[in-house]
């Protein structure tokens, strides 16, 4: 069986690879590396990143150094907590999870999911519905859209970072989407001073979310109109 120091070597060799070149081979790899790893902690152990979020700073062990803390050990307490983690913090090539992909791991027992009918990119996916049509149906998310666990952390990010007192939430089914399922915030351009003030509070929501769950942006008249129909976030 290989060692945690083997495991640690080749974990610091596998993050040499420059970041435009980590692709899905390089991250399956990184992914079962993770899995016998262990770092050390940066003091202070949690630090804002350049995204105004929390993340817990580990690095790979230098040569002859021994790791204390493994990933698997930090899931359940960031994804109550609302934080991220940095990988290989300290160097120039730092792997970020952010909370939403460690709610993937401790949700689905993985990392990421292909993203069936939504575009390839490094974070969630947001859509702007116009109009909605006849045939969306409308209910409370199921937890493999929005799991129990993530909803306070998102009712303190909605009242406490961006003021709204009564925050909601719907799932949008409908077989015209694609993905079918979707999630909807009792979240509205009117209530923002301007166009990219509303769109960093949704790149924020989309933060504590799996990369695989799309989020759909409604118009302010919509949201209204469904007023009754929004789900609050439990807290």
């Amino acid at each position: 069986m290989t060692g945690d120091a083997d495991v640690d070597a080749a974990l610091g060799r596998h993050m040499r690879t420059a970041p435009a070149d980590r692709g899905a081979k390089w991250r399956h790899r990184f992914y079962d590396l993770l899995a016998d790893a262990r770092f050390t902690q940066r003091d202070p152990r949690i630090r804002t990143g350049d995204d105004g979020f929390p993340y817990y700073q580990l690095d790979v062990p230098r040569a002859g150094a021994a790791g204390t803390i493994a990933i698997a050990a930090l899931i359940e307490l960031a994804t109550s907590s609302g934080f991220g983690i940095a990988v290989n913090a300290a160097g120039a090539k730092p792997w970020v999870f952010t909370c939403g992909d460690l709610v993937t791991r401790r949700a689905f027992g993985t990392y990421e999911f292909p993203r069936i009918g939504v575009p390839s990119g490094p974070g969630p996916v947001m859509r702007q519905i116009r109009k909605p049509t006849a045939d969306v149906s409308i209910g409370a998310p199921p937890a493999r859209l929005l799991p129990g666990f993530v909803q306070p952390l998102l009712r303190r990010y909605f009242t406490q970072r961006l003021g709204i007192a009564q925050p909601g939430v719907l799932a949008v089914l409908s077989a015209e989407q694609n993905p079918p399922e979707q999630l909807v915030f009792r979240l509205s351009r009117a209530d923002f001073r301007d166009a990219r003030t509303f769109e960093a509070a949704l790149a924020g929501v989309t933060w504590f979310l799996p990369r695989h769950i799309v989020v759909s942006v409604l118009p302010p008249d919509a949201v209204a109109g469904l007023e009754r129909a929004f789900v609050p976030l439990l807290g």
